[in-house]
């Protein structure tokens, strides 16, 4: 039987223990609470802000120097405070790519049993591995902004948190609901153009507090939950737990062991770097940010800034002890002993009389001195990797700035951490905001998103994976889906366009190429794609394939919200009939004929009488000019005759009696229209020496490339039925090669613009690719609806320039160099083909703009590497041989390791296009191997 216990009441409750019985805690780090963006330590208040990358290719000087000003400014409304900026590197994430991508693959194209086809999986597989075997990372810029200082009552409240927290609960929030008003001032400071940052997160302000407290550790595969973003004290030992540091006396670097999780055990050794003396640096005219010339080092390296905005006062009595300092040193040299003062003594006085200068004139918080403690931290496996890895930063950094490798290695990595205190005042740089803003971390080469094809890396000094989704203006952005590929012989369109073609129909668009001279028709023999793909020659096909009444194509009710919208749309088809086959028939006379007014008025009188029907042809134009019994009969006799003898030479514009090519219909994703054998004006013949044959070419491929718009608006029989989306919302892309000769008709040139205008309601992603950028340029209102551009090298200086013009950067400022140097190596490759990958300075219509470097390597891209190369005589690499460029040595093949599957959840996706995504779970695993050694160094799986 139990036995009754007696619950203590009076004055024997008194006797219990309570809350008092637990032990005292004191945090192994200096911080004392986190709560949302706000760090508590025992002395102060910090935010903490997310700073915004900025970009700095391909802008000009004085664009640079606006974004440092701007900065500068901002800097300069914090007089009094003290600031800690961070810069730490996250690796790229390439299961959050890789899931995205798969996510975003909808109806992708299905897998054939054709022997040697590629499978989605495995394109998948091979594209995570290709990104495994790259060092490549994103950099993250934290700046936290020092709010007030602690009170002794703060303090003391926070001292007897439990007690107060039960009995008055809104007395531990009071420190922080009394600051909302600063805090709400300095988010505002920050959120401006030049910082532009936002409060962090609280996943972010868990990477910053672990990144720190495990300085050099390989990043975590998977970070924990961190609820409303709220670490009271006993929370906070979490992150130096982490790991532990060591340190021995006088040693070059410090040691960090892993604790926790997949670092358990893993070991680094940091050496951490300090900013010593620093030459006058000219930014932006002479020189990048100083804080960027650390990205071009291939390992991540850390930051941490300590600095002080010194109020107007203290730099104004300062300056006036130096100056007199600096004054009677110059009298003893010039009055007392008559001899010239030191140029070094005549230069620090000419400096201090410049500061007082500015102190005392023009805009003051421009001129705002800081005092500033900068550390930069390398890290390796053994203490001689990053002592190599730490001078080969040094040497970067030479002449202009000298970095120190002072002793207290322990002391300077605590700086890391946010809270920690300074740990010495050696090596304080001194300047002004306008110098702290030029260090500028946030200075990157980001460019394209995290959800699209991967098209290769950027090849600046910031190396990172671009990919690219082309349909992402149009179904997010709501911008057209217009790309002009501009670039000069043997400079790599092929690749770049039949790379974006290839990945984007594995994720599911459907594609019309119209390429002239037919190379790309290899695409259509890989065995992955040749269930779904033709190539049509037109010069080959039925008579009336390039029918201008039939090449338009014709509305459909469906697609149109209202029955006023699809009546409007059918008289723009019938019009635009009209206009193209007068366009083609005024094309298809000699010149000195079409120049004769009267024959496009009784050439407009034919049309005009045939109408604009989709069911007529050219030849009943024709035949209505033998009928003409206007004043201008005789004239409209002499075009008859003329264009009759051509007849014969026109048959795939006009059918055969009931004959009608467009019934046959077949459902492709990819479509390769070729008209190998054309005959076409070479570049700078003037209309009126063209021959009959080459003006007969022009029309053809004015008709071809609106046969290419038909497919736009027609789509495959029973698509809706069988997928559930209108063909109008369906991914659709064009790609018209040689585009530059549309510009030479009128119609051509309407194809383009109506191309811009329909690509947005559409959701058509349109490549138009040409030599010749000025082609481009002529065509009204063509470059404002532009999206997105790449441009490869180009040789004429008239092309450059207009080249940069296409992607909205300033010319005439020296980037004309690099479109002339862009993968072109002097002196390479003199006794064999140059089989480097290609680059094109490429802007994603989000503002991006920078330099990347195509890359088709991998096992799994053979083929297609076989498929695009469009030298004669020669093939490309076998299958595991990867061109490399001469900066970046051939690496051994990533080993696959143990595969695990990373999108398990995406089996019970609820939406069925996401769910036929990822319909195998192999589609999302990722490499394992080594995975710890490679996100030491910005790696492998975030």
């Amino acid at each position: 039987m139990a036995r009754k216990t007696k619950t203590p009441s009076g004055p024997d409750r008194r006797r219990l223990a309570g809350p008092a019985a637990a032990p005292a805690h004191k945090p192994q780090i200096a911080l004392r609470s986190i709560d949302g963006h706000l760090t508590r330590t025992g002395d102060s208040v910090y935010a903490w802000y997310r700073l915004a990358p900025q970009r700095w290719s391909f802008r000009s000087d004085s664009q640079r120097e606006q974004l440092i000003n701007a900065i500068a400014g901002q800097y300069g409304e914090l007089q009094g405070r003290w600031m800690h900026l961070r810069v730490t590197n996250r690796p790229f994430p390439i299961k959050d790519w890789a899931r995205a991508h798969v996510r975003n693959s909808f109806n992708r194209l299905p897998d054939t049993n054709v022997e040697g086809a590629l499978s989605f999986d495995d394109y998948m597989i091979g594209e995570q591995q290709r990104l495994l075997g790259r060092s490549m990372s994103d950099k993250e810029v934290y700046l936290g902004i020092e709010v007030q200082t602690r009170t002794a009552v703060d303090r003391l409240v926070e001292r007897a948190a439990p007690l107060v927290r039960r009995l008055f609960p809104e007395a531990m929030d009071a420190e922080l609901v009394a600051l909302d008003g600063e805090i709400d001032r300095l988010d505002q400071l920050v959120s401006s153009a030049g910082l532009e940052g936002t409060p962090v997160t609280a996943d972010e302000m868990w990477w910053l507090m672990y990144r720190s407290c495990t300085l050099g550790l390989p990043a975590p595969l998977a970070e924990p939950a961190t609820g409303e973003g709220r670490w009271e004290l006993e929370d906070l030992d979490s992150f130096p737990e982490a790991a532990s540091w060591h340190a021995d006396p006088y040693s070059p670097t410090l040691t960090v062991t892993g604790r926790t999780a997949g670092n358990a055990g893993v070991e680094r050794h940091v050496a951490v770097l300090t900013v010593g003396l620093m030459q006058d640096l000219r930014i932006p005219e002479q020189g990048e940010p100083w804080a960027q010339i650390a990205d071009r080092l291939h390992a991540a390296v850390e930051w941490s800034a300590r600095i002080y905005v010194r109020r107007p006062d203290e730099v104004s009595n300062e300056l006036h002890r130096g100056v007199g300092k600096i004054k009677s040193q110059l009298r003893h040299y010039t009055r007392e002993h008559d001899v010239d003062a030191p140029m070094s003594l005549e230069r620090q006085a000419m400096q201090a009389r410049h500061i007082e200068d500015e102190m005392a004139s023009g805009f003051q918080v421009q001129h705002t001195r800081v005092k500033s403690w900068w550390r930069a931290a390398v890290s390796g496996n053994t203490s001689q990797e990053a002592l190599r890895l730490g001078q080969a930063l040094m040497d970067l950094y030479k002449p202009q700035i000298a970095l120190e490798h002072p002793e207290a290695q322990y002391a300077l990595a605590r700086e890391f951490i946010p809270g920690e205190p300074l740990s010495s005042s050696a090596y304080m740089r001194r300047g002004n905001v306008q110098w702290a803003a030029a260090a500028m971390p946030t200075a990157t080469s980001e460019v394209g998103d995290k959800r699209g094809i991967l098209l290769g890396e950027t090849s600046t000094s910031t190396r990172r994976p671009v990919a690219w989704d082309p349909w992402m203006a149009q179904e997010m952005r709501d911008q057209s889906g217009l790309t002009a590929v501009v670039a000069g012989l043997g400079a790599g369109k092929s690749f770049l366009g039949g790379s974006i073609v290839y990945k984007t129909l594995r994720s599911g668009a459907h594609w019309t190429l119209l390429d002239p001279s037919g190379p790309l028709a290899a695409l259509c023999e890989l065995p992955e794609l040749r269930p779904y793909a033709r190539v049509i020659n037109l010069l080959q096909a039925e008579p009336g394939i390039l029918n201008p009444y039939r090449v338009v194509a014709e509305p459909v009710r469906a697609d149109f919200d209202s029955e006023k919208d699809f009546i409007t749309e059918k008289k723009h088809t019938e019009a635009s009939r009209r206009r193209l086959v007068l366009d083609v028939l005024m094309g298809l006379m000699p010149h000195s004929i079409a120049q004769i007014a009267e024959s496009k008025i009784v050439l407009l009188q034919a049309v005009r009488a045939v109408g604009g029907r989709f069911d007529a042809h050219p030849g009943m134009v024709i035949d209505k000019l033998k009928d003409d019994q206007t004043e201008h009969r005789s004239h409209a006799k002499a075009v008859y005759n003329f264009l009759d003898e051509m007849r014969d030479r026109m048959t795939l514009l006009i059918p055969e009696r009931g004959d009608d090519p467009y019934a046959r219909v077949r459902d492709d994703r990819l479509t390769v229209l070729t008209m190998a054998g054309l005959t076409l004006p070479k570049d700078g013949i003037g209309r009126e020496h063209w021959t009959d044959t080459e003006a007969l070419g022009i029309e053809l491929l004015n008709l071809a490339a609106w046969l290419t718009q038909r497919s736009v608006y027609e789509g495959p029989a029973g698509y809706e039925r069988t997928t559930g989306t209108r063909w109008k919302d369906a991914r659709k892309g064009v790609w018209i090669d040689e585009a530059f000769f549309l510009s030479e008709v009128p119609t051509g040139r309407v194809l383009m613009n109506r191309f811009a205008r329909d690509s947005r309601k559409w959701n058509v992603r349109v490549l138009l690719s040409s030599q010749i950028p000025a082609d481009f340029l002529r065509i009204q209102g063509f470059v404002a609806l532009l999206d997105s551009v790449f441009v490869g090298r180009l040789d004429d200086d008239a092309a450059q320039a207009d080249a940069l013009r296409l992607l909205k950067v300033p010319v005439g400022t020296g980037y004309e160099e690099v479109v002339a140097g862009l993968g072109k190596r002097p002196g390479a490759h003199r006794g064999g083909r140059d089989r480097t990958p290609r680059s094109f300075i490429f802007a994603d219509g989000t503002g991006g703009v920078e330099r990347i470097k195509v890359d088709v390597s991998g096992d799994h891209l053979a083929g297609l590497r076989a498929a695009l190369d469009t030298t004669p005589g020669e093939t490309l690499a076998t299958p595991g041989q990867v061109a490399t460029s001469d900066d970046e040595p051939e690496s051994a093949a990533v080993q696959p390791g143990v595969l695990e599957p990373e999108l398990a959840e995406l089996d019970d996706e609820p939406n069925p296009a996401l769910a036929l995504a990822a319909a195998s779970a192999r589609a999302a695993r990722v490499v394992g191997a080594d995975q710890s050694e490679r996100n030491s160094h910005g790696e492998g799986v975030a």
